[in-house]
């Protein structure tokens, strides 16, 4: 039985647009009580991933996926961002945050987050993971 391996793909696909270096991070339990202010702080966030990605937006290419013969895909029509990381990289989870620490093409990524809508893509046939993003901090004249 032969299977199909898409790593040759997939390295393609990180060396030709994951030139960004993201972070993806977890909320780390529930807000703590500062006794100095009387303020419930969250605490610092655990950090699940960070390292090659690339964020992606309605312009790109819908679905970077390779769909198996015969079967329909449906893109997620109400998110317009989407995260794409290695492979190897941990699978994101609803609600983790994702930030760009390192912009190779387009500063005005630095400084944005977004939300993890729904846990990041795992099949037998990827290469690539894809993530859909919500954007927590839209610039006036962003989607």
């Amino acid at each position: 039985m032969n299977l199909l391996d898409l790593r040759s793909l997939g390295t393609f696909v990180e060396d030709l647009v994951m030139g960004d270096t993201i972070q993806i991070s977890r909320p780390a339990g529930p807000p703590v009580l500062n006794p100095a202010t009387g303020d419930l702080e969250d605490p610092a966030p655990d950090i699940v991933y960070e390292g090659p990605g690339a964020i992606l937006d309605s312009s790109a290419a819908p679905g970077i996926t390779v769909p198996v013969a015969g079967q329909p895909y449906q893109d997620n029509p109400k998110t317009t961002y989407r995260l794409l990381t290695p492979t190897d990289a941990p699978v994101a989870a609803r609600d983790d945050t994702v930030r760009v620490l390192r912009a190779a093409q387009d500063p005005a990524l630095l400084g944005r987050t977004w939300r993890c809508t729904q846990p990041g893509l795992a099949a037998t046939v990827i290469a690539v993971r894809v993530t859909w993003l919500d954007e927590n901090n839209p610039r006036e004249g962003t989607p």
